[in-house]
């Protein structure tokens, strides 16, 4: 008799607790790809919806070295889904994200990448490969679909069957940094896409490298700058006239990296701050104001009147992510808390180095803020928000609209989780948040299974009008974005 092999792929037991704890059977991973012809529909979908809902998110492919199985969730492979809505008809699929850090992994059929943001704790083998992992947004520009993680270049995408065309793009090599943003935005008038690289020039480096590329592809705007201090800085906003940035307390912790262990640790002795450039300038010229303490992940919406600019954003007091540590106090839920909170500035007021914070809508709380992605850059009057839902439990999809101060509500109950919505417009010359809401809910009394619902903004109440039933739980999220089928 032959002697047994012990397969090398488990997964810790652990869920919620140990990169990929749970494994398959606890549901903490997919790694299948899939594709699902004529997805199965209730209700009715809108005649003449027709564009690709693209989402991606972390998804592990092996599990960790036993002194690396605390890494985080967010350190997962990048794994990107479709679901193609044309002639009445919803085709799904979903594929991994050839990075350069999957293709050694699956040559090696092993992990070969230690904590999250880490190259300290990484195989030698891999040295000089890029770390990205892809797993944060997708987003369609200049004819290319992109996969983004904001510590390396975008990794582009075939949108219509998701294969991977390019591990390492650099927009013809305008971006001249090791890094790019997971949140660009369009501009609405132009086309224009803007987007930024942090700790740019290396690990820890307060180098900040902005870009704008024209509807082709070719670069209109670039330079650099310096931040106070190397922080996380996952969003940006960006006006007509001006570009945004918010500096949190969520900081490179370079002795806790040498040791081991994450990227970042929350350090409230350092202030927050907001720095803003007129778009076009050098960045040297970017002005930097001190205010209160908080953590502010996503934009909602940004505009700029003159020389005043109005950044929306959802965030909390304290450290939102209690898996980064903090340095000097207890993890505080209460100040977690995620509200949308406005920031502004008149940069015709040189005597001022502050930036004022108010609170909107302070019995709404929530996280992941979106808007119409038709209006990155101009005065917003509605924005959407993932949050708690007042009525039954459960987490609910708000749609706030900012000139009556009207909150709309919509959750799928206490029984399922839905993830973050994205906006898609009811035709191309809609209104402003006329159209439908988009997204995943998860149904944890039908073994995690999965459906895609779309909710009508002028009735979120009403509920979905149209639902597309999936045959069991599929890849998660993080981030989706929708594109318009003429675009593709």
């Amino acid at each position: 008799m032959s002697e047994s092999v012990s397969s090398g792929v488990h997964f810790p037991s652990q869920p919620m607790v140990t990169f990929g704890g749970g494994g398959s059977v606890g549901g903490a991973v997919n790694r299948a790809e899939m594709e699902l012809i004529d997805c199965e529909v209730e209700g009715a979908l809108p005649a003449d919806l027709d564009g690709a809902f693209y989402r991606v998110g972390p998804d592990a492919q092996y599990p960790k070295q036993p002194k690396y199985a605390h890494d985080i969730g967010f350190d997962g492979e990048g794994h990107a889904s479709m679901f193609r809505f044309k002639d009445g008809h919803v085709d799904f699929r979903s594929r991994w994200v050839r990075t350069q850090r999957w293709k050694a992994q699956r040559g090696a059929r092993r992990s070969l990448f230690g904590m999250y943001r880490n190259p300290f704790t990484d195989d030698p083998s891999v040295k000089g490969l890029s770390r990205g992992t892809a797993n944060t947004q997708v987003f369609f520009h200049h004819g290319k679909l992109m996969a983004f993680k904001e510590d390396s270049p975008p990794v582009v995408l075939d949108p219509h069957t998701l294969e991977t065309l390019d591990d390492y793009y650099t927009f013809g090599g305008a971006l001249e940094g090791e890094t790019f943003t997971a949140h660009p935005k369009i501009d609405s008038d132009t086309g224009e896409l803007i987007g930024f690289g942090y700790e740019s020039k290396g690990l820890g480096t307060t180098d900040v490298e902005i870009l704008a590329v024209d509807k082709a592809g070719k670069r209109t705007w670039h330079t650099w700058m310096t931040v106070p201090y190397a922080g996380m800085i996952h969003d940006m906003a960006v006006t007509a006239t001006h570009i945004a940035f918010l500096v949190v307390p969520l900081a490179v912790d370079m002795e806790q990296i040498k040791a081991g262990g994450l990227h970042y640790s929350w350090d409230s002795t350092l202030p927050t701050w907001f720095g803003v450039l007129k778009r076009g300038d050098d960045g040297k010229n970017v002005r930097w104001y001190s205010g209160p303490t908080t953590m502010c992940t996503h934009t909602m919406g940004a505009w700029s009147e003159g020389e005043k600019v109005f950044v929306d954003m959802d965030g909390g007091d304290g450290n939102q992510f209690p898996f980064f540590p903090n340095k000097h106090e207890p993890w505080d839920p209460v100040k977690a808390v995620g509200r949308i909170r406005r920031f502004s500035v008149d940069l015709a007021d040189r005597a001022t180095n502050s930036f004022k914070m108010d609170i909107l809508y302070p019995d709404v709380t929530g996280f992941l803020a979106r808007q119409d992605d038709r209006f990155h850059t101009r005065p917003y009057r509605y924005g959407f928000l993932l949050g708690s839902s007042a009525m039954g439990g459960g987490i609910a999809w708000h749609m706030i609209d900012h000139q009556t101060g009207k909150v709309s509500t919509w959750s799928p109950g206490a029984d399922a989780m839905v993830a973050e919505m994205c906006f898609v417009p009811r035709n191309a010359s809609a209104p402003e948040g006329d159209g439908y809401l988009m997204g995943v809910v998860t149904h944890t009394g039908e073994r995690g299974r999965s459906d895609l619902v779309l909710v009508d903004t002028r009735d979120l109440a009403a509920g979905p009008v149209a639902t597309v039933k999936m045959p069991h739980k599929i890849i998660g999220q993080v981030h989706g974005f929708w594109v318009p089928g003429d675009a593709l």
